[in-house]
């Protein structure tokens, strides 16, 4: 009998195995990711002293390895498909998501690299830590299976923990444990409710057609209750309202390469999957439109007018990242083809904003040697051309012409009226109505930096040293698509267009 399970049990796999390794080619990115963080390990045991350039070396090449991967896997792979049994899926969203997360590493490591005591680099931990935030990412866009999506995103959480308290400091360590509280409770509610979800369908693959089948025979009561708590673990990590309450602290706390790593990876990878996730669950099982419509007005309305009363920069740019998360569910909520298309676009473009805004944010750390808005005044006067460079990244971010932050909002409002015009949908019209009023009220804060830069006269006579032309240049390379892209954004629609959002 045994000899007969044995070789029967053999050839399966076998050919399982074969499976696998034929799936390798579609994991090119995350190979090189792994590649590039054991080189920075090996890296930093080999070399003991004066290890700065090699780590960032490594880092860079590491990362526009797997951006070249990425661009040729866009280009000559269409089709999607289920990959590794089943783990992941590969099709052109997660293709796209990944290389908005590569080029969010490569934006952290170029704010890291503008840092006076460049701490990111001093030693390996950081960075090796820092690909293994970025593996976690790549892994969360392709999430195919509820355990995947729970180990993905517990990688990302933990290299987010480690990241925010690694460097010395005591708001440093009261941030990082913080957010290591609040993400325990979201994940262990967000595991209980997958396991309630595989309880009810017996499966974990949640594009399986069993599993539509099993949702549709379960009573509204606990499949509501399971799916509150899964969406809760990814609110959470997408740092919408009520998951909200770590942010501040760690915006505030961490260094500025870091946040901007945060304010981008996980909110965007937790889009990701809550994008999967809606279009399984049918609205008349669970009202997702109605439960993520409350929650985007929400973080809408609270992370404006709370960030209207900061008095620091990066802690200001905390709140603003609750708004903006309202405003990527709002392309989502549209749950139509220009919704999914305007949805990515606003991702890309609150990449470009979010990364210029904290680059600028750290050579004015540099400057002042903190981000408190107290320590800005003047400083427009002292660097006119850091100035008009913070001017235009904040008119981007309130989503006025002439940028294209102008173009992102106007796609997203376009997709959700047209949504709601057609279902009839009162939860669409309001949050089209607070999307609007949200916007209004985001001008005045925004525009309270160049204010305190331009119109405030610095308490005591200070000396600041002028940007040099490196800086001015990684500047004017990051805002400069601010203005272009808001005339010719048509290539960017056009390739988001090509997407097939059907799994």
């Amino acid at each position: 009998m045994i000899t007969w399970l044995q070789s029967n049990s053999a050839p399966a796999l076998k050919e399982q195995l074969s499976g696998l390794s034929d799936d390798l080619i579609f994991l090119l990115p995350e190979l090189a990711i792994v590649a590039t963080l054991l080189l920075l390990l090996a890296f930093d045991l080999i070399f003991k002293n004066k290890k700065e350039i090699g780590l960032a070396a490594i880092g860079f090449c590491g990362l526009l390895a797997t951006l070249a991967t990425l661009v040729a896997q866009w280009l000559y792979f269409e089709e999607g498909q289920s990959i590794m049994n089943g783990l992941l899926r590969f099709d052109q969203l997660a293709i796209f998501l990944k290389i908005l997360f590569a080029t969010g590493g490569l934006l952290a490591l170029l704010i890291a690299s503008q840092a006076k005591k460049k701490s990111l680099f001093r030693s390996g931990e950081s960075m090796v830590i820092l690909m293994g935030l970025m593996l976690g990412a790549f892994l969360m866009s392709g999430a195919n299976n509820l355990l995947m999506l729970y180990l993905s995103i517990e990688t990302v959480s933990i290299c987010s923990y480690l990241l925010t308290g690694l460097l010395k400091g005591k708001k440093r360590a009261e941030a990082s444990l913080k957010y290591l509280l609040f993400g325990a409770v979201a994940s262990a509610v967000m595991l209980y409710g997958i396991s309630w979800l595989y309880g009810f369908t017996g499966s974990l693959n949640f594009t399986e057609p069993a599993f539509h089948e099993a949702l549709a025979a379960i009573d509204t009561l606990p499949l509501s209750i399971a799916l509150v708590m899964l969406f809760g673990g990814l609110l959470f990590k997408l740092g919408a309202v009520p998951f909200h309450i770590w942010s501040p602290d760690v915006y505030e706390a961490a260094p500025t390469s870091i946040v901007a790593v945060f304010s981008i990876l996980p909110k965007l990878a937790a889009l990701g999957i809550i994008f999967r996730l809606v279009q399984v669950i049918p609205v008349e099982l669970f009202d997702w439109q109605r439960v993520l419509g409350i929650v985007a007005i929400a973080s809408m309305t609270f992370g404006n007018f709370s960030a209207l009363w900061q008095k620091d920069v990066k802690r200001l740019m905390a709140y603003s990242s609750i708004a903006h998360a309202g405003f990527l569910l709002v392309g989502l909520l549209a749950y139509s083809q220009s919704g999914n298309v305007a949805m990515l676009f606003y991702a890309a473009i609150y990449l470009v904003m979010n990364g210029a805004a904290f680059l600028l944010i750290k050579f004015a750390e540099v400057k002042v040697g903190s981000s408190r808005l107290e320590d800005f005044k003047g400083l427009g006067n002292q660097l006119p051309y850091l100035g008009v460079l913070f001017v235009i990244v904040m008119i981007a971010l309130t989503g006025l012409p002439p940028t294209v932050g102008f173009n992102a909002k106007l796609y997203i409002f376009s997709a959700i009226w047209e949504s709601g015009q057609a279902l009839g949908s009162s939860v669409l019209f309001w949050v089209f109505f607070f999307g609007l009023l949200n916007t209004a009220v985001a001008l005045f804060y925004y525009l309270k930096v160049p204010y305190y830069m331009f119109f405030k006269v610095a308490d005591a006579e200070r000396q600041v040293s002028q940007m040099t032309l490196v800086q001015k240049l990684w500047g004017t390379i990051l805002v400069l698509p601010l203005l272009l892209w808001f005339f010719q954004s048509e290539w960017l629609m056009e390739a988001l267009n090509s997407i097939n959002f059907v799994f």
